[in-house]
């Protein structure tokens, strides 16, 4: 399908992407398909993935999470014309296939029932200059204020609790290509599998970590079981498989 999304802040157009790609991530980091250096955005915050003719968001364990249309969501389908919030950001979603202009009238097309935003239809977008940004400061997300009563749901729906003694676990190969290695998981951010091919990252929020599906054509397994969207809680003697490989979390002494 013909997709693409606008990116603004403070009603301001940043820049327009076309969806070409099965998976586009969305973050702080400087590795990810579309580029937002913002303290309210995680280093890999979130994700588009196009199946067939559907689009999916994917919040990938974010500190300040991702809405759609307002809402908060781990995984959802979204449609023409729904809008994503990413920290202060946000990004508008277009069908090319239900537009008969393209996206060429943004002051037309952008404005949803839910918000009416006084939006330029040619703001130049702002420069990018270019900066090393280290993973310890991808790990420092400030946090926006939210309700207190709101728990960001599961792929279940079920918000689930932070894993116990989380902050000091590991992952140990047990069966592929590296066995017997060891992968610290002292970063915000830590993929495994095979690059190019099937890969999984592992997302520290905290003291919590997450498992979310990254790229390639097979799901990752969490405990023998089919990795379903968004992101899903980890611990101690869970089992991962991704990319030919096998990994038993484990507990770190001390």
């Amino acid at each position: 399908m013909a997709a693409r999304v606008v990116l603004s802040f403070d009603d301001e157009i940043v820049r327009e992407v076309e969806l070409a790609r099965p998976v586009t991530v969305v973050g702080r980091h400087p590795d990810c398909d579309i580029v937002i250096e913002h303290a309210a955005v995680s280093g890999r915050h979130m994700l588009f993935r196009v199946v067939n003719r559907t689009v999916y968001v994917e919040d990938l364990a974010s500190t300040n999470g991702t809405k759609v249309n307002g809402i908060a969501t781990s995984h959802q389908v979204v449609h023409h014309l729904d809008m994503i919030e990413v920290g202060r950001h946000k990004i508008h979603f277009f069908d090319d296939t239900m537009m008969s202009g393209g996206v060429a009238s943004l002051e037309d097309t952008i404005h949803t029932d839910f918000e009416r935003t006084m939006m330029a239809a040619h703001v130049a977008p702002r420069p990018e200059a270019p900066r090393r940004v280290r993973d310890e400061e991808l790990s420092r997300t400030a946090a926006i204020a939210r309700d207190p009563t709101l728990r960001l749901p599961d792929a279940e729906g079920v918000s689930a609790p932070t894993p116990a003694g989380a902050a000091s676990i590991a992952l140990r190969v047990v069966a592929g290509e590296g066995r017997g290695k060891l992968v610290t998981l002292d970063r915000a951010n830590t993929m495994i599998g095979m690059a190019g091919s099937d890969t999984a990252l592992v997302v520290r929020r905290g003291n919590g970590f997450y498992l979310a599906r990254f790229g390639g054509s097979r799901a990752p397994r969490l405990n023998h079981a089919a990795l379903g969207p968004g992101a899903h809680p980890i611990g101690v003697h869970d089992e991962i498989e991704v990319g030919g490989s096998t990994f038993q979390v484990i507990q770190l002494a001390g």
